[in-house]
Order: C-alpha cells, then sequence, then structure tokens
C-alpha cells in the first residue's frame, strides 16, 4: 500500500509545466487591453418620473398575492445604501457569489465590482437568484469608483491588516465610527490583497480580531463577518444613524422586486397602459 502525499494532479501538472483546470479557469477571466466593459461612467437612462413609478405600483400589486407584496415590504424596510460592498479583481466565481449573497443577506444594496485585470462572474448556481435584488456595477479600475464613491459622500474602508505606520487608521468591525458618514467597504483581490493604490487612498482600515494560528480569512468569509457586524450595529437604536432607504428610492426598488415577482409583467404593464419598463 502507498500513501499519497500533497495532491498527486497538481503535482503531475506543475512538474510538467501544463496548467491546471483552475489555471485555466483564471487565464480564460483575464482581462486584456481593449477588452469592452460596461461602466457606471457610461450614459444612464433618464428616471421615471415618480408618480408614473406609484401607478405602476399599485397596478401590479394586484397581480401578486398580499403576504407576496408584505414580504417585498418588509424586506425594502432594511435595506441601505449607508454602506456599500466594494470588490476589488475578484479571481473565483464561488468568492464573487459568495459576497452577492452575504450582502444581499445582510440587507446592502449596492455591490460595485473592479475589473481591472479580471472579469467579476458571478456564479449563477451559487447566487442562486440573489443578484436580482441588489445592484450590481461594474468598473474598469479602482482610482474611477473610489472618485465616484468620493462624490457621492463615501468614506473609503478597506478590510486588511492593522496599519502600523497609520494607527489613527486602523479599526475593527465593532468598534469602527459608524456615525461619520456613509462608507464604501472595500475587499481585495485573493491573490495579493487589497492594491497600493486603494490602500493609499483608504480613510480606514478594518481587521478581524483572530486568536488562532490563522492570519487571514477566505475573501467571502470576511466579507460575511465585517458585513453582519457592521449592519448589526448600523441599525441598533442608539446608533443615531440614518441607514434605512428614503421614500423615493424605496418605492423605485419596489417596482423593479415586483417585475422580478411577476412572470409576464411587461405584458401586463403594456394591458394596463404602461411602458413596459420597470
Amino acid at each position: 500500500m502507498t500513501t499519497k502525499t500533497g495532491n498527486t494532479e497538481n503535482n503531475y501538472f506543475r512538474e510538467n509545466h501544463i496548467p491546471t483546470k483552475q489555471q485555466l479557469r483564471d487565464l480564460n477571466a483575464s482581462l486584456q487591453p481593449g477588452d469592452r466593459r460596461a461602466t457606471l461612467s457610461q450614459p444612464q437612462a433618464p428616471m421615471e418620473p415618480l408618480e408614473q413609478v406609484r401607478a405602476k405600483i399599485a397596478y401590479l400589486r394586484e397581480f401578486v398575492l398580499p403576504e407576496r407584496y408584505a414580504s417585498l415590504e418588509n424586506r425594502l424596510a432594511w435595506r441601505t445604501r449607508y454602506m456599500v460592498m466594494c470588490l476589488e479583481d475578484i479571481y473565483y466565481p464561488h468568492n464573487a457569489s459568495a459576497v452577492i449573497r452575504s450582502s444581499e443577506a445582510f440587507g446592502l444594496q449596492e455591490i460595485h465590482a473592479v475589473e481591472h485585470t479580471v472579469r467579476f462572474a458571478p456564479n449563477k448556481h451559487i447566487v442562486r437568484g440573489t443578484d436580482q435584488w441588489i445592484e450590481l456595477r461594474k468598473w474598469h479600475d479602482t482610482p474611477s469608483l473610489v472618485a465616484h464613491l468620493r462624490e457621492r459622500g463615501y468614506r473609503i474602508v478597506v478590510t486588511a491588516p492593522p496599519r502600523p505606520d497609520a494607527p489613527e487608521q486602523n479599526s475593527t468591525p465593532s468598534d469602527f465610527d459608524l456615525t461619520a458618514g456613509p462608507f464604501a467597504l472595500f475587499m481585495g483581490t485573493e491573490k495579493s490583497g487589497i492594491s497600493p493604490e486603494l490602500m493609499a487612498a483608504a480613510d480606514t482600515v478594518i481587521s478581524i480580531p483572530m486568536v488562532g494560528f490563522a492570519e487571514s480569512l477566505n475573501i467571502s468569509v470576511s466579507a460575511a463577518i465585517v458585513a453582519q457586524r457592521l449592519t448589526e450595529r448600523l441599525r441598533e437604536p442608539q446608533s443615531g444613524v440614518q441607514w434605512p432607504l428614503d421614500a423615493e428610492d424605496r418605492d423605485r426598488l419596489l417596482l423593479r422586486w415586483l417585475c422580478h415577482s411577476i412572470r409576464d409583467w411587461r405584458g401586463i404593464l403594456r394591458r394596463g397602459g404602461f411602458e413596459a419598463q420597470p
């Protein structure tokens, strides 16, 4: 009887200079100069008048069960844009998918993904439809995203080990100052973590305290831990933070969610005399 030591298959590929299946997936996902990718910087379609949005809601709610409509309203009440999740060059689809599921589960409405070197490609079998309830926006590079967030008044927060050169910037999910304004939480690539450019732009570094031998966590685990703790603190009555969506934002999302809940919503809207767009 022989005893295997290590991954024999991977050793064979490495010794014969043959890429493994995972390396091939990484190569296929890599972006090349000139690749076309949609970004938020492109012109956005004008928003539908709010009165029209509310008229569509009143019409469409007759096509869902009262329990379903109440469920949508209940989840909207917990939604927030005070905190948004941002991802920088995520290589592995299962990580991208898990972060989407965690962000949606904890009520985050916005996710931003930088596709500088690799496509952001969640696995639909892992996401399991949660991506239809959130807003995913993709960017060519990190500086463009940071500039967009700064313009909207967001602080830039990165998850990384504590910075010994700037201890005043270090924080944990339990003592991070939530009251200083809305913030964007950045998770770095699996390959090398937060990029130097993003670290230089960061206002705060959040680190997860650990007492075991492990010095780091998988990105999807880190995102879930930090998102759960920060959103839990946000919603505490004593936080004093105005984290819920405003009334207009809730109504526009409610219309979109209603459309996701009705199979032939376009045909139904047309028959009701409305334009078939959410």
